[in-house]
């Protein structure tokens, strides 16, 4: 507002000047005259006129105020109202200048922030625009790719069996966890650059690809929240011995806000990681928490919720905002293993409308339709499993399989699959808790044991790793038995873990001897005992040999592989080292 009436008042004093100015030509004309006159004076009254003069000035200077305002003194005699008319119009014009300039540099100044935002965001959007841009088509690239050619480039060797592992967007930092209750960060990008080079020592036992070495930043504690009672201080009570869990599983923020961390006694830790690095946030127990390990979580696409599995059999979903338990998913029969959301645009569509018996059994048949019976091939179909769908629904087509905001691969949360070390497979349709929507039961001759399930890139077919060095694929049209049995060669040893590559042709298993590249459409035509073939159905990814594989990670642009050994748990032994992969495409 000040600057609204210092303009105001400018305009007042430039629209008086005109005014003036007329005065100033009369007044000029008398004041000649009588100026004319005092020449003829003697040198005395010259004096006096000139102290007359500074005198005015010295008058005139406190009356800037007024003429700035656009108020003019009233004259007395003709000299004073010639000096304070000159007065006034210079100060005016003075005033009026000084004002805008500062108007003109204000605006400007204002102007050239304005537009420093405006290009920063501009800047700030186009690189996430370009960046999403590389991201869909590195994985459009990968979709239709023959085949892959995976060789390992860098390694962490880490004196632990790691467990866990968790990547921030757009692969920044690497989170491993591990048996000796530690957290630990590393800079993923530089270590995929090759800032940081392995020592001989540490390249005597790798192959000869591997260069590179991760390159370590922080690491802390995997505390256990204690009471006060429950605190062991010091000698000088100002510090306490934390108590430590070993890491049984990661999920972190993809802004590195936070990470969840699982614990042996069934809780569950929010920690920072941006801010206040490794301080807990919010201890997520209760009554109604687990009571056993928590060896999965899972953070939906808002990341406003998690799912959790322990090996008390529960599997919980939480609210992230509350802090509470949201759902529980009931009637899990056995440990939890592993965790799955299903892939955009499947085709079949697993139903969430199963009764259990006693409601089947009185029922009244009347009411089962309200349009009429159905028709016998319908029933059959609806007995007999899901449904399949001609083609999906135009939200689906319009989902992108990239996230903009995280950088994560997009998936199905309305369903998602767990497996369990009896060697069940769940499907569960997150509207229904109370028991799962699909069981897939393992093929005939199979033990009872699973450590990992993985999703086909249809999301139409499942593949599960057993104990027998064989991975069965089911196929959700006809869940009742296992479609194909991919077998691995019997010295292998029980597959571990399975990770499903995106041209829907190739499956990583990772068993204790070697990662393997498995082609499903050679194994499934090998399978076949009239067939014929010399293909060799897998190829062996280099880097790892000996141990248990605890996670496969593939990025959204499937261009590079993280593998942990470690047993996370259960019996087996680990090669304390976790590798780095680069895959190209073929």
């Amino acid at each position: 507002m000040d600057e609204v009436d210092d303009i105001l008042n400018n305009n007042q004093v430039v629209d008086e000047e005109e005014d003036d100015e007329e005065m100033l030509s009369g007044l000029e004309n008398d004041s000649k005259q009588d100026l004319e006159g005092n020449d003829d004076g003697d040198d005395e009254d010259d004096e006096d006129d000139e102290q007359e003069e500074e005198d005015d000035e010295q008058g005139d200077d406190n009356d800037d105020d007024a003429a700035k305002e656009g108020k003019s003194n009233t004259p007395t005699d003709d000299q004073e109202s010639v000096a304070a008319v000159a007065d006034a119009d210079a100060d005016a014009d003075a005033a009026a200048a000084t004002t805008t300039t500062t108007a003109t540099t204000d605006g400007s100044d204002e102007a050239e922030m304005d537009d420093e935002d405006e290009e920063a965001k501009s800047r700030e959007t186009s690189v996430n625009g370009e960046v999403y841009e590389y991201y869909k088509h590195m994985l459009q690239a990968a979709q239709i790719s023959d085949s892959y050619n995976i060789y390992p480039t860098a390694a962490i060797p880490i004196q632990t069996n790691v467990n866990a592992l968790a990547v921030s967007r757009g692969l920044r930092y690497l989170f491993l966890g591990g048996n000796d209750g530690y957290i630990r960060k590393y800079d993923l990008l530089n270590t995929l650059e090759g800032k940081l080079s392995l020592t001989i020592l540490q390249k005597h036992s790798l192959a000869e690809s591997i260069q590179n070495a991760g390159i370590l930043q922080s690491y802390w504690e995997n505390e256990i929240p204690q009471k006060k009672s429950e605190m062991k201080l010091s000698a000088n009570k100002a510090e306490y011995e934390p108590k430590v869990s070993p890491v049984h599983s990661l999920e972190v923020q993809s802004e590195c806000l936070f990470i969840l961390s699982g614990l042996q006694n069934g809780g569950i830790t929010m920690q920072g990681v941006r801010y206040m690095e490794g301080s807990i946030a919010h201890y997520f127990k209760g009554r109604n928490g687990h009571s056993q390990i928590v060896n999965i979580l899972k953070l939906n696409g808002q990341e406003d919720r998690f799912l959790s599995g322990s090996w008390d059999k529960r599997l919980l979903e939480w609210d992230l905002h509350t802090g509470g338990i949201v759902n529980e998913f009931q009637k899990s029969r056995s440990e939890l293993s592993s965790l799955e959301m299903r892939p955009l645009f499947s085709s079949v569509v697993v139903s969430s409308n199963v009764n259990s018996g006693k409601e089947n059994e009185t029922a009244d048949d009347d009411m089962d339709s309200l349009f009429g019976d159905e028709d016998e091939d319908e029933k059959q179909d609806t007995d007999n499993g899901p449904t399949k769908s001609d083609e999906p629904s135009r939200d689906e087509q319009d989902k992108e399989q990239i996230s903009k905001e995280s950088l994560n691969t997009v998936y199905d949360e309305s369903v998602f699959m767990t497996s369990g070390l009896n060697g069940s497979i769940h499907i569960w349709d997150r509207r229904m808790t109370q028991s799962p929507a699909l069981n897939l039961e393992r093929g005939p001759g199979t033990p009872p044991w699973c450590l990992s399930v993985c999703w086909g890139v249809d999301g139409d077919h499942v593949y599960a790793g057993r104990r027998n060095a064989c991975v069965e694929q089911f196929d959700l049209k006809m869940p009742s038995k296992p479609m194909h049995n991919l077998k691995l060669p019997s010295i292998s040893g029980p597959v571990s873990c399975v990770k499903a590559m995106p041209n829907n042709k190739h499956i990583l298993c990772a068993s204790r001897d070697n990662i393997r590249l498995y082609n499903v459409d050679i194994a499934v035509a090998a399978s076949n005992p009239s067939a014929k073939s010399s293909k060799v159905p897998f190829l062996i990814v280099p880097g790892h040999h000996g141990g248990i594989i605890s996670n496969l990670y593939l990025d959204p642009t499937s261009r590079f592989l993280i593998s942990t050994s470690g047993n996370r748990g259960w019996q087996g032994n680990s090669t304390d080292t976790t590798l780095i992969y680069d895959i190209d495409l073929e």
